[in-house]
């Protein structure tokens, strides 16, 4: 068009010669006025669209490059991602596995714990009759021994009775201790006393020590 434009510019600056003042004229000069405004647009058009050519160039390029590196990105994210739910659906079963184990473990220990509440009651229970049963037979070996002293303290026979009740007591609860200390023979005298204590009871005033009374042998025992 702006070629079509000037070629007609031309024809008539030709065909009017020097009719410089005739209306026509002024309207070609309008047009020249036109023309230069319109080369100008038409530089300016052109270095703007290298411009802007230029930037689609550019950016296309740079999008380019951002699309493909998010693209890669997008891939091994959702590797991660598959990665990291078959971790977790792991670890669910494992807490799950975990979970049942602890209290599993629990139930054991308040189990193992009542037992040994149990047992630590009966071993208290256990240790006061014991600690009975060592002051019982203490008790038997003082009385025993003052008898058999050089002092010869008396004795009655219902103290030798209640020492025979409580060494056939103590022989009856703890039977199963005893017989790994005391011997057949030794046995054999403690139940020979219990049987019949008075027996082994010395009332003789004129007692000699060389002539040690049967409750030695008991006494020894003890």
């Amino acid at each position: 068009m702006f070629a079509i434009l000037s070629l007609f510019l031309a024809v008539q600056a030709t065909a009017l010669g020097d009719e410089k003042n005739r209306p026509v004229t002024k309207v070609i000069n309008l047009l020249k006025d036109m023309q230069v405004q319109l080369g100008k647009e038409q530089e300016e058009d052109e270095e703007v669209y290298e411009k802007v050519a230029c930037w689609c160039t550019t950016n296309d390029k740079a999008k380019t490059g951002a699309i493909s590196e998010a693209e890669g990105r997008i891939t091994d994210l959702t590797s991660t991602i598959e990665e990291l739910t078959a971790s977790s659906s792991r670890l669910n079963t494992e807490i799950k596995n975990l979970n049942a184990e602890i209290a599993h473990n629990e139930a054991a220990l308040d189990k193992a714990t009542a037992i040994r509440q149990k047992e630590l009651a009966e071993f208290n229970g256990e240790e006061k009759d014991m600690l009975q049963s060592i002051g019982a037979l203490k008790s038997a070996v003082t009385t025993l021994g003052k008898h058999n002293s050089f002092a010869q303290t008396e004795v009655s026979s219902e103290v030798f009775i209640d020492l025979a009740a409580t060494i056939q007591d103590q022989f009856r609860k703890h039977k199963d201790i005893l017989n790994e200390i005391v011997t057949p023979t030794q046995r054999k005298t403690i139940a020979a006393f219990v049987q019949s204590p008075s027996d082994y009871f010395d009332a003789d005033p004129t007692f000699k020590q060389s002539s040690a009374p049967q409750s030695g042998a008991i006494f020894g025992i003890l």
